[in-house]
């Protein structure tokens, strides 16, 4: 039986199967190339390569979209007609796949783990369990679960680079700063071109308001992570946030102009960053023309499919259609979610529990009902985690619940989060703007 570079084996494979495998998985972890493509050369020659097709529905379940993961349980039906031959791992693998296709997400995660105690050096398990971490707000996890096989890896295997920067990930959202940005750079200087890592970094510097640094970072390093990168986007949406922050709002537009949105998005993880930038530069009072007509029109087409399936994305689609005056837009994906809370998966509930309040909230505001907004929005802060995200992308729900509270009157609770945020981000213009815009007055609160 064949074994890739770190030892996993893989069965029914050939020498062809097994490189477009080992390249599958760099270009899954570097987000450089496509790896559907490249294995689907390997099935091609190979229609038993048991692996292929599971790496195959788990990647394309990792895009979030219900016509993904339609997709992947084509693929997940593939693997099972070759299960008989497949080994122990393989067969933990196509359980997890089977649970991510059910919408048991949790239960996928577990089962991900049952594969990586036996196989911790498994790249592909170990990529697939932190995704689903992140989508699930298990920041807990986005770093324990790199921790539990990082003793198992070294500099002499491949992609050794990109699970630090998974890792520098998980720390950041565990809110471990000095050690995030540590382990971050540690992996730039085994890879260069890991946008993940350089993405990890950034954030280490959104979180702690550095700026100037986060902008000469992105700038610094544009030529190793933007060219080619499926995950650049994300990169220069966060370029933006640090222009936002010194009010450079146009080249936060520009930047949207030419690489958070440069036309119709081809995955909805890059429409939500355009959609997220347009709102927060709308609560910022800046005109932003008619760019919502068109995210809008993004998310309407893709409505009625997706909605239900991740309530982090049915959010942003509200929040779209409140920038465009959809009223009928917004009310419709408010029903569609309400059916969906109903489905029996435990997905429903995090549509119940935390989509809806979080669209009733951001009607409320389109409505100018601004009072209404804060009492949707305030209970729900605290506890978005659930529906996934980073810190930094849940952070609209703050500057959203402020500006609410600013134009419902209510400036001791527009103060009261105001507060909070200048302690975090002791450098961060922007924080300095929201305190005075919340009726602070005078010198700027003292700082930790």
């Amino acid at each position: 039986m064949k074994k890739d570079s770190r030892g996993i084996a893989l069965t029914n494979a050939d020498e062809f199967a097994l490189g477009r495998y080992e390249d599958a998985v760099e270009q899954f972890a570097s987000y450089v190339g496509d790896p559907i493509a490249t294995i689907d050369e390997a099935l091609e020659r190979r229609p038993a390569f048991v692996a292929g097709h599971i790496l195959k529905a788990l990647v394309l379940y990792t895009l979030a979209e219900r016509r993904f993961a339609t997709m992947a349980g084509e693929a997940l039906e593939r693997a099972r007609a070759q299960a008989s031959a497949a080994n122990e791992r393989e067969r933990g693998l196509i359980a997890a796949a089977a649970a991510l296709v059910d919408s048991r997400w949790d239960d996928a995660s577990l089962a991900l783990d049952r594969v990586l105690a036996d196989h911790p050096r498994d790249a592909l398990a170990l990529q697939v369990a932190h995704l689903m971490d992140f989508y699930r707000g298990d920041a807990l996890n986005l770093r324990n679960r790199v921790s539990r096989v990082l003793p198992h890896w070294d500099e002499s295997l491949r992609g050794y680079s990109y699970v630090l920067g998974m890792h520098a990930f998980g720390l950041e959202e565990m809110n471990q700063y000095p050690q995030a940005e540590a382990t971050a750079l540690r992996a730039l200087a085994l890879q260069p071109k890991d946008g993940w890592a350089v993405h990890a970094a950034v954030h280490v510097m959104e979180m702690q308001g550095r700026i100037d640094e986060g902008i000469g970072l992105l700038r610094n390093r544009e030529s190793d992570w933007a060219p080619d990168n499926a995950f650049a986007f994300h990169n220069f949406w966060h370029l933006a946030l640090f222009c936002m922050d010194g009010a450079r709002y146009d080249e936060a537009l520009a930047l949207f102009d030419r690489h958070v949105y440069p036309g119709p998005a081809a995955y909805i993880l890059s429409l939500v960053d355009a959609t997220a930038l347009l709102w927060r530069l709308q609560l910022e009072g800046v005109d932003v023309g008619d760019r919502m007509l068109h995210v809008a029109d993004d998310w309407a087409a893709r409505v009625a499919q997706e909605t239900g399936f991740y309530a982090f994305n049915d959010v942003h689609a509200a929040m779209a259609f409140a920038m465009a005056g959809r009223g009928d837009a917004l009310a419709d994906l408010a029903a569609r979610m309400e059916a969906a809370s109903r489905a029996d998966n435990p997905n429903a509930r995090i549509v119940r529990e935390i989509g809806i309040p979080l669209v009733n909230g951001i009607a409320a505001f389109a409505r100018g009902r601004y009072a209404s907004a804060v009492e949707a929005i305030e209970p729900v802060r605290d506890t978005a985690h659930r529906f996934g995200g980073s810190h930094a992308q849940r952070d609209v729900l703050s500057l959203t619940l402020i500006e609410a509270a600013v134009r419902a009157g209510d400036t001791s609770r527009a103060r009261h989060y105001a507060g909070e945020r200048i302690v975090h981000k002791p450098a961060s213009a922007w924080a300095d703007r929201l305190w005075r815009r919340a009726g602070g007055s005078g010198q700027v609160p003292a700082r930790a």
